[in-house]
């Protein structure tokens, strides 16, 4: 009896333990269904939406850019892209899936692992990885499309080039914006994000704000492999804005032509020196941006980038060359304005002039020519004269002023300044355990003849040779070159046009205006750029023959001096301003009056029978002699130097590091207050306004201004 006893009383007692520990269980269980369903019900909601409801961003189209006549100059048009679905890819299948898309859809995947494992992108925006996939490509995708949920094809716009090469470095092109540029935090790709298609060269880059447009999105459902069940709503996205050029593609086409028929590489920029506008821009050898629209292979870039002849530079803006004769034209404002010789002063040529040891000669004996006779036959020793008169600071001084040696503020990236003499600059290739007190780094007489020609010590690029003209042109009136002439209405962002804050006016002496425009008229009438006339037209310029070795002239191949014409038209007067100012390099093409005269001469006359419907025809150089070897070399040799006259070593290329300090220039650039042009400019070209990213603010358009009076005459 006592046992039956102590068995029921242990079992009252075990079941109360069992009792007991489930109602732990139980408040555990009630314990842990609060937390999930109270404690961290927001957090589960928001998790159990993602995986019902997904938001896929809806790419914006970015805007097409136009010649000045509204004729497309880039579009975009739809293609088809493979894109990864991040939220749906498990990481421990990620390398089954780059190897399924290696094999089957010719992806390469490091690249794939790289734009999939990225960092800086939000988890919710599918990974573009392969762009315009064939049909086939398709096909296998909705084949696979249980197997890989995480794969979809997305219609997205591609960027279209349809003149190829033409204009490829004003165009530049797209690509997927880099971590570094995020990083950068660079002004015109501000609010991009990982996975855009930004612009990376050009305009493409330079304006890619205005472009680029705002992305759209979709909601949609999915199930719980990630796969399309509906769209529930959908916000459709705002293109970017469409920009208008100054380009006139008729012009460019012209350039274009005429430069590749020489068979070198060079320049040629038209630009109307009243307002700053680049009518045409060409630098040969260019590139094909829509290598890099659908996404350039490694192999194709190293191609472009090994190339010797550099078909990713763009030289216009991105080389520095020596300027040859064409920096006479900035020698006689220099020397006229500072009072170190007069108009009508004969100052002896003498074949050349003694330095010293060494004697730099001239091409030929002139005699002692005043100074429209000294730009027409373009002569040495009267300018070396001239120079060891003005001296290395008044030099740079007026050079400086007039916009050479500085960036000119195009609407382009990546310019280089150059430099221009000044009495410091050997101190730029100073060695580091070099004393600058050493005297081959002081200025002295030799390099002031040189720099007196173009040679030694001045690097401009051609932008702000034809820049300076322009503005000399303009009697002093300088204007900001640039691209883009507005932004248009896309519906939501209003028109808006350029503005140039940059104005600016130097105050040039009306005799040397006077008589430097007429010696430049001689250059063409009857001296060395006789092959640049228009009839009619009245074509000023400058041609130059620039030695790129330390030899005398009659170098072949690469050694061959570079050929320069900078020039404008017509020739200021009374009542007419000049409407093109041009530029063309040809490099290593000998004579300037030869090679450049005649590109520069096609480019004017077809401005001519664009604007004004007709023009003579004249063969080229049917008004005489034109060739440089016949009336004079602009180039100098010192005779027994053993100082390069390329202080770079080099024949062209970047500025070689930031100028040291120069002497303050006495002249102070008065800057037109809201970029309003001179009383003198024709009214019909009023200013523009400016919105270039990287120099520029936006600002909305201003009232109808009242009808214009008659523009003003020109006084002297």
């Amino acid at each position: 009896m006592s046992r039956f006893n102590d068995e029921a009383q242990n079992f009252d007692a075990r079941l109360s333990v069992v009792m007991y520990i489930m109602l732990a269980f139980f408040l555990l269980l009630g314990v842990r269904f609060w937390v999930l369903q109270v404690v961290n019900h927001e957090s589960y909601v928001v998790k159990s939406n993602e995986n019902r409801i997904r938001e896929i961003p809806i790419p914006a189209a970015r805007g097409n850019i136009l010649d000045r006549n509204g004729r497309i100059l880039v579009d975009s048009r739809p293609a088809f892209n493979l894109i990864v679905n991040r939220e749906d890819l498990r990481k421990q299948n990620l390398d089954e899936l780059l190897f399924v898309l290696r094999d089957n859809l010719g992806v390469d995947p490091d690249w794939a692992r790289q734009q999939i494992e990225d960092p800086l992108a939000p988890k919710s925006r599918p990974v573009v990885v392969k762009q315009n996939i064939s049909e086939a490509d398709r096909a296998w995708i909705e084949a696979h499309e249980y197997e890989h949920p995480e794969l979809n094809v997305a219609l997205q716009p591609q960027r279209i080039y349809p003149l190829g090469p033409v204009l490829g470095h004003v165009l530049g092109y797209v690509g997927q914006i880099s971590d570094a540029q995020i990083k950068a935090k660079l002004p015109e790709f501000e609010g991009a994000r990982s996975g855009d298609v930004v612009g990376q060269a050009g305009i493409e880059r330079s304006h890619n704000k205005i472009l680029m447009g705002t992305e759209g999105t979709r909601r949609v459902v999915v199930d719980s492999r990630g796969r399309f069940v509906e769209e529930i709503e959908r916000v459709e996205p705002v293109p970017g804005q469409d920009i208008v050029t100054a380009i006139d593609i008729d012009l460019q086409m012209i350039a274009e032509e005429k430069l590749a028929a020489t068979k070198l590489n060079g320049v040629a920029i038209a630009m109307d020196p009243r307002n700053g506008e680049i009518l045409a821009l060409v630098s040969h050898p260019s590139y094909d941006p829509n290598l890099f629209a659908g996404g350039i292979s490694p192999e194709d870039y190293a191609v472009l980038r090994d190339n010797p002849d550099k078909p990713l530079t763009n030289r216009a803006i991105q080389d520095i060359y020596p300027p040859g004769s064409t920096w006479k034209t900035i020698m006689a404002m220099a020397g006229l304005s500072e009072g170190t010789m007069k108009p009508n002063e004969g100052i002896a040529c003498g074949g050349g002039i003694s330095i010293g040891s060494r004697f730099a000669a001239c091409h030929g004996s002139h005699g002692a020519p005043n100074l429209e006779r000294a730009i027409a036959v373009s002569c040495n020793g009267y300018f070396y004269r001239v120079g060891l008169r003005l001296g290395v600071d008044k030099l740079h001084k007026w050079a400086n002023a007039m916009g050479l040696g500085k960036k000119t503020g195009i609407d382009l990236p990546n310019e280089t300044p150059g430099y221009v003499p000044d009495a410091n600059i050997k101190l730029r290739w100073k060695k580091k355990d070099d004393d600058p007190e050493d005297k081959k780094y002081k200025w002295n007489d030799g390099d002031m003849v040189n720099a007196s020609i173009g040679q030694g010590y001045d690097r401009p690029t051609p932008l702000q040779m034809v820049h300076a003209f322009g503005g000399i042109a303009m009697d002093g009136h300088f204007t900001t070159p640039h691209l883009l002439v507005k932004a248009k209405s896309n519906g939501v962002q209003d028109e808006r046009p350029f503005e140039d804050p940059n104005i600016v006016d130097i105050p040039l002496d009306p005799v040397a205006y006077k008589y430097v425009m007429e010696g430049m008229r001689q250059v063409v009438t009857n001296g060395t750029a006789r092959r640049a006339e228009v009839p009619g037209f009245d074509v000023c310029g400058k041609t130059g023959t620039a030695q790129v070795v330390s030899i005398r002239t009659g170098a072949t191949g690469k050694q061959k001096e570079h050929a320069w014409f900078v020039g404008f038209a017509p020739k200021p007067e009374e009542g007419r301003l000049p409407e093109i100012a041009v530029c063309v390099l040809v490099e290593h093409g000998g004579h300037g009056g030869t090679e450049s005269a005649p590109i520069a001469q096609a480019i004017i006359a077809e401005y001519v029978r664009k604007t004004r419907g007709t023009v003579e025809d004249v063969p080229a150089g049917a008004s005489g002699s034109t060739d440089d070897a016949i009336v004079g070399v602009d180039s100098v040799d010192l005779e027994g130097s053993d100082e390069p006259e390329d202080a770079t070593g080099a024949e062209s290329g970047s500025d070689g590091g930031a100028a040291p300090a120069a002497p303050a220039p006495t002249i102070i650039p008065k800057v037109v207050s809201g970029g309003v042009a001179p009383a003198s400019a024709p009214t019909e070209v009023p200013s523009q306004k400016h919105y270039s990213p990287l120099q520029g603010v936006l600002k909305e358009r201003p009232p109808p201004a009242p009808p214009p009076s008659p523009p003003a005459t020109r006084q002297r």
